[in-house]
């Protein structure tokens, strides 16, 4: 199938799921539902998604609708999604939806600003030139890393995060494993857990 027809495809399910929830107390789908509708077709269908928004059809959608649309393009939006979403936040006529399209919009300005810069590095270049998923997302990490200033307090809140679990584990697993372990395990564990756990999840339908 084709991206166009992926996304075509995830409308009518998103129909099928308003009538459905038409007859429930709620009479409507939450904005996540149609998040997760979006999001079986990963990042394919955020193209013909953000064309549809160009030619206006945000006018005719309910605000649920429309949240689901912000939801999943605050993953997969690119800079050609602003103009549509300053339209949005200018002349749609619900509140939280215009903050919703404001704040992608002011976020995905910046962001081709830095992919445009993080292309440019060697590394970036390199690894997109091997193809390989593992080297592509490192490499383009660090050199998010360098150029968005936010970037490093972010990562070094989740490191605290996480060195604060593990030395919080640590002692009951130094008792169980008898001195056989060190902090440094327990954190190396710990990090592969999560990561486990994620992918876990992102494998569910």
């Amino acid at each position: 199938m084709t991206a166009q027809s992926d996304y075509q495809q995830a409308l009518k399910d998103i129909a099928n799921l308003a009538t459905r929830e038409a007859k429930r107390v709620t009479g409507r789908p939450a904005a996540m539902a149609i998040d997760q509708i979006f999001r079986k077709y990963n990042g394919t269908i955020a193209s013909p998604m953000t064309d549809d928004l160009k030619t206006g059809s945000w006018k005719k959608w309910e605000s649920w609708q429309l949240g689901g649309v912000i939801a999943y393009l605050s993953s997969y939006g690119t800079s050609a999604a602003v103009k549509p979403l300053r339209d949005i936040e200018q002349n749609y006529p619900v509140t939280d939806i215009q903050i919703q399209a404001k704040a992608l919009a002011d976020l995905l300005a910046t962001l081709d600003v830095a992919v445009s810069e993080a292309k440019q590095t060697p590394q970036v270049q390199d690894a997109i030139k091997s193809g390989d998923a593992d080297q592509m997302a490192r490499a383009m990490l660090l050199a998010l890393a360098q150029i968005d200033p936010d970037w490093p307090v972010r990562a070094s809140a989740i490191q605290k995060d996480l060195y604060k679990l593990s030395a919080d584990s640590f002692p009951a697993i130094n008792e169980m494993a008898a001195g056989k372990l060190s902090q440094a395990d327990v954190t190396k564990a710990l990090v592969e857990i999560l990561f486990q756990q994620f992918l876990a999840l992102k494998k569910q339908p």
